[in-house]
Parts: structure tokens; sequence; C-alpha cells
């Protein structure tokens, strides 16, 4: 057995990076895609990115605070805390990075619950578009744990670009996702050099506002793509279930890729000293 090292586990990690992309370079549509890709209307995509739009602007404006009364952020801070004294006493080594992962896969579980039952359940009454606002928030609750879980804030605007772009580059898929992949990197790399230097090279904030008002547009635009057909369905009594189910599949790529991603920055600021990771 190989010995634990920073260096392994940053090859293990860009090892885990690659076969995200790799395993959703050939997704394919279910089979009940193509029984009722005819019958969406051409108007619905329109449709479904101005209410995703909606519903990230409604929430990153003032929702933030309505999502946390949904979970104990105190408690998440807490057992980060507690993984941190574990860190620190132990050093870095195989069990205290576990700890770090399987709190940050703990929630993403137990948000992709809340999803399936919101989302199947909406499905057998017939309901479609308003449950959006219902994803949207879960969604980012589920990336707001995960981020807690390895010791980031979201609440700040550069924050929140770095979560719009992650939900854009998880729902690509091929070479769009690869290049959408490799800038998340480089933001994250940018990041980590602005804490080093205690936020004197930090981007001006104003532009910092407007991309995001940019990737709001660009976020909304996957995820009504990635739900085109599921909503369509999920707005039909019964056979609805099928859509709902189709909320799960597209929480669980963003929430797989959010894992791997803050994970990505926990180990930046693992590195050892005078190392640059490649």
């Amino acid at each position: 057995m190989s010995q634990f090292s920073w260096e392994n586990e940053w090859r293990l990690q860009k090892l885990k990076e690659d076969s995200f992309i790799v395993r959703h370079i050939m997704d394919k549509p279910p089979a009940w895609v193509r029984l009722v890709r005819r019958k969406v209307p051409d108007t619905l995509q329109n449709t479904l990115e101005a209410a995703f739009n909606k519903a990230f602007v409604a929430v990153f404006d003032k929702g933030a605070g309505l999502i946390e009364k949904t979970y104990r952020k105190d408690r998440q801070e807490e057992i980060y805390r507690e993984h941190r004294k574990l860190l620190a006493d132990e050093g870095l080594n195989k069990r205290s990075v576990k700890k770090f992962e399987r709190q940050a896969k703990r929630t993403a579980g137990k948000n992709l619950a809340i999803s399936t039952v919101e989302g199947i359940g909406l499905g057998i009454i017939g309901l479609g578009l308003p449950d959006i606002p219902i994803f949207v928030s879960v969604m980012l609750k589920s990336i707001y744990e995960i981020a807690l879980s390895y010791g980031f804030e979201y609440t700040t605007p550069k924050e929140k670009l770095f979560i719009l772009r992650l939900i854009d580059a998880a729902l690509d898929s091929g070479d769009g996702q690869r290049k959408k992949n490799e800038e998340i990197n480089r933001l994250a790399e940018r990041y980590f050099k602005e804490e080093l230097s205690a936020g004197r090279e930090e981007t001006d904030e104003f532009v910092t506002e407007l991309q995001i008002t940019r990737q709001i547009d660009a976020s909304a635009q996957a995820l009504s793509r990635e739900l085109l057909y599921g909503k369509f369905v999920q707005g039909m009594t019964f056979i609805g279930v099928i859509g709902g189910a189709a909320d799960f599949t597209c929480l669980k790529k963003i929430t797989d890729y959010a894992v791997l991603k803050y994970k990505r920055r926990f180990l930046l600021r693992q590195a050892p000293s005078g190392v640059m990771p490649e």
C-alpha cells in the first residue's frame, strides 16, 4: 500500500475529476425522452430559463438567510471545526482528509433524498414548473452545506460566481465540460492565491457582479436544457413521477461535482509550503 502524502492525494483527486468528465462524456437521454421530444413546445425552454433565472436572482438577493433556516449552519460549522482540530492534531493523513469528504457526501445524500421526495411528489399531482424555486433552493442548500463541510463561505460575490460556474460545468459534457472544468480550476487557484496575499489581488467587486449577471443566464440555460423534458412530463398527473426523478439525476451531477471542486480547493489550502499544484 502506498504511503499517504499530499502529492498522492492530489493525484487521486485529479483522477476522480477526470473520471467524472469521462463518465458524462457520452451521456445519452433515457428512452422516455425520445417518446416525448416531439411533443415539447418550442417555447418551454425559454420559459424554464426565465424561471431558473428568476429563482437565482431571488435567492442571491435575499434568499440565503431563508435557506439557512432549513438546516443548522451552526452545527455544520461546529463539525468543520472538529475536523480542523483533528487535522491540526494528526496532520494531513488519510483519516483526517476523509472526515471532511464524508461530511460533504453525507449532506449531499440527505439533500438528494429531499429533492427526490419533492420532485416525485409534485410529479404525481401534475406540477412541473411550480417546483423550480424549490429545486433551486434545495440545490443551493446542498452546495452551501458542501462548502461549509470544507470550510468555505458562499455569500460573497466571488463565491456566488464560483457556485454558478460549478452548476454550469457540472451539467455540460464532452469538450464543453472539459473547457469549463479547466476554467473553474483556474478560478479556484486564483481564489487560493488571493487568500495567500490577503486579498490584494482580488478582482474588483463590480466586475464580479457583472460576471454573476452573465453567469446566471448561462447556468439557468444549463439547468433548463438538463431538465427540459423532465419538467414537461412532470406537469402530467401520475406519469409526472418520471419527470420528478429527473430532478434527482440533475442534482446528483451537481452535488457530485461540487464535492470534487470544494475538495480541490481544500487540498490547495493544505499544499506543502512552496508547492504549486499542476
